[in-house]
């Protein structure tokens, strides 16, 4: 009678154990404060560094306040929130947006001096090897924010075309 019942206990946690890693969480508004002036406002948790909330990811962040003081690469900032409140689109709500590699070289080349001076490595979990190149895949960078601070293109009333957008 009770050989069923660990068969069952198994099953069950097999299942539950999934139901997590299953769902995709949706994106959400960012919080971490450093990265409020960025120009993205949603954000999708877990992040790349795999943190599983926004809490979680300012206390890892905090550790490069001092680096980030230091005005070594004005990529730092950018990158460091690429990767710990990544941006968050319709289009990619099930895998967030990577930094490009760009960016990470640009912001390692200029701020691995000041971390060897300070008898520091550039952290492993920020390795730019596995990141995406700006012409080979799906990544953000500076470069290709395109800030709007009015419409370009008019929306026409009459026929819901853009003014001045050429057909």
């Amino acid at each position: 009678m009770w050989r069923g019942l660990p068969v069952l206990a198994l099953a069950g946690l097999l299942v539950l154990g999934r139901a997590p890693a299953g769902r995709s969480a949706a994106c959400e508004p960012v919080r971490i404060p450093l990265c409020k002036p960025l120009p993205w406002n949603m954000t999708k948790m877990p992040n790349h560094l795999h943190h599983s909330t926004q809490a979680n990811a300012v206390l890892a962040m905090e550790q490069f306040e001092g680096l980030l003081g230091t005005n070594c690469s004005p990529d730092l900032l950018f990158f460091l929130c690429a990767m710990y409140a990544p941006i968050c689109t319709i289009d990619f709500q099930h895998e967030p947006i990577k930094p490009c590699k760009s960016v990470c070289e640009r912001a390692r080349a200029g701020c691995e001096p000041v971390l060897i001076r300070y008898r520091h490595a550039w952290p492993e979990s920020l390795a730019c090897d596995e990141l995406p190149l700006y012409d080979r895949g799906v990544c953000i960078s500076p470069e290709a924010i395109v800030t709007a601070e009015g419409a370009d293109f008019p929306m026409d009333s009459n026929n819901g075309n853009c003014r001045g957008a050429g057909i």
